[in-house]
């Protein structure tokens, strides 16, 4: 299926997010990026870069709470867990620890300057939070104390994620999953 110009620009713009920030993001370098002529990033986002920013953001997290989805479809467990944080080790080891996070990047910097911004940036995590929420709830954890250990586990994905960035070593993300794993085990019930 043919990817239509707004979904590239969409797609470079998450890009460029994860790995420079909201306030990183130029248009001129978003279109030579998209491989789009400028004018045509207006066609498409007439709002110019909060817009496409927030798109990108929105669309950004719904993928990535598809593929948490199914990663816990079989519960969060040790392998589920490994799997989710090496996600992003890798990611980051593969961009020489440029690339971060399309939604925790933006959410670094761009927050405070735009409403939109950080609303799009709460209603993301939520979006991907949801997903560890339902895998703990069929766990066997009720909806607030499965709902807090998902927003404990993104949080600590996105910390160990900046770590990683700023040590330049996949240490920070494994340490995090073996944590994590440990505090789901404690706080689930036994099967």
């Amino acid at each position: 299926m043919a990817v239509t110009p707004r979904e590239r620009i969409e797609r470079v713009a998450a890009d460029i997010l994860a790995r420079d920030g909201y306030n990183g993001m130029g248009l001129k370098a978003l279109s030579d990026a998209a491989a789009l002529p400028y004018g045509s990033i207006y066609h498409h986002f007439p709002g110019g870069k909060e817009d496409i920013a927030v798109a990108a953001i929105t669309a950004r997290s719904v993928w990535i709470a598809g593929l948490i989805q199914e990663c816990f479809a079989d519960g969060v467990n040790r392998g589920s867990l490994q799997a989710m944080f090496a996600f992003m080790a890798d990611r980051l080891e593969r961009s020489d620890w440029l690339d971060g996070c399309a939604v925790g990047t933006p959410a670094l910097d761009g927050s405070s300057e735009s409403p939109r911004i950080r609303e799009a940036c709460d209603v993301a995590f939520a979006t991907m939070i949801e997903p560890i929420a339902t895998a703990l709830r069929r766990q066997g954890l009720r909806r607030t104390a499965a709902h807090d250990l998902a927003t404990t586990v993104m949080a600590t994905y996105e910390g160990a994620m900046i770590l990683a960035r700023t040590q330049r070593s996949r240490a920070p993300m494994k340490i995090a999953a073996d944590s994590m794993l440990r505090l789901v085990t404690a706080m689930t019930p036994a099967r």
